[in-house]
């Protein structure tokens, strides 16, 4: 059994791993062993199989569009927030700066497994900033990280990844962030989030994912956060570029692998502003 929210790095890692030519990630099966098989398999019972290749697509996803954005602004740096044990850094050209942010137990552990990798050959050698934040949903963590990532950033064009973040933080944080990144981005930057509409609340699928954070992971009392389409068209400094969901991903990048009744899929929003 897990023992918090940040072991479902490795669950991720494993459903990558699990559809590779999809996820486009090759580095995600280093993080892997029987144990965390074990708990990709539990999750995927006991809240649902379709969520495997969900998060591939959304991998591919958020790679694709990040590639294009720096093949277009090569000046450009790197920004993931919430990063666990993601590999963008490694699946993009060398030089690019990154900035990883996670709590302080998972970046500790992320830069001793990277030092093993690195030393036996299995990743590219890549300079990463790692920034350690405990709880986004603390606002003086919050704004010390924001003043952190104006200061690393110094004016550059950015990237900034919250992949599968948004879901676990406060209304009010998520408002705060959003508005601290405006801050800090210039025109033409992006933010590229994961987030539920609130209609997915209905879903049995949406209260086992629920009730596996609150037992496995270990975090009750949790409420999760869910946002509308609305509310990004809504925040100041962005506009909507993009927003597709998970179906609309399958069409693309998995034509050959049903995903399952609408019921049966947690249709999470991929969205560029």
């Amino acid at each position: 059994m897990p023992t918090g929210v940040h072991d479902s790095a490795f669950i991720v890692n494993a459903f990558r791993a699990r559809f590779l030519q999809i996820s486009a990630d090759p580095h995600a099966a280093l993080w892997l062993c029987e144990r965390h098989e074990h708990w990709a398999n539990h999750y995927a019972q006991q809240v649902g199989p379709s969520e495997v290749l969900v998060h591939a697509l959304r991998h591919r996803f958020f790679l694709e569009r990040l590639q294009a954005f720096l093949a277009a602004t090569p000046d450009a740096a790197l920004i993931n927030i919430g990063a666990g044990f993601t590999h963008y850094p490694y699946l993009i050209p060398p030089g690019v700066p990154c900035c990883e942010v996670d709590t302080a137990f998972t970046v500790e552990f992320k830069q001793q497994k990277l030092a093993v990798f690195k030393a036996q050959g299995l990743l590219p050698v890549r300079t990463i900033t790692f920034l350690p934040v405990d709880d986004l949903n603390d606002p003086a963590q919050l704004s010390v990280l924001l003043d952190r990532l104006r200061a690393w950033l110094e004016g550059r064009p950015s990237f900034v990844l919250l992949e599968g973040v948004l879901f676990y933080l406060q209304l009010s944080t998520i408002e705060n962030l959003l508005a601290g990144l405006a801050s800090i981005q210039g025109r033409g930057d992006i933010v590229a989030t994961t987030s539920f509409r609130p209609e997915e609340q209905s879903k049995p699928m949406f209260q086992r994912l629920v009730s596996y954070c609150t037992i496995d992971y270990q975090m009750a009392p949790f409420t999760p956060t869910t946002l509308t389409t609305g509310f990004y068209c809504q925040q100041r400094g962005y506009a909507l570029l993009e927003h597709l969901n998970c179906f609309e991903l399958q069409r693309i990048y998995a034509p050959r692998e049903p995903l399952g009744d609408v019921e049966d899929v947690l249709e999470e929003g991929l969205y560029v502003t």
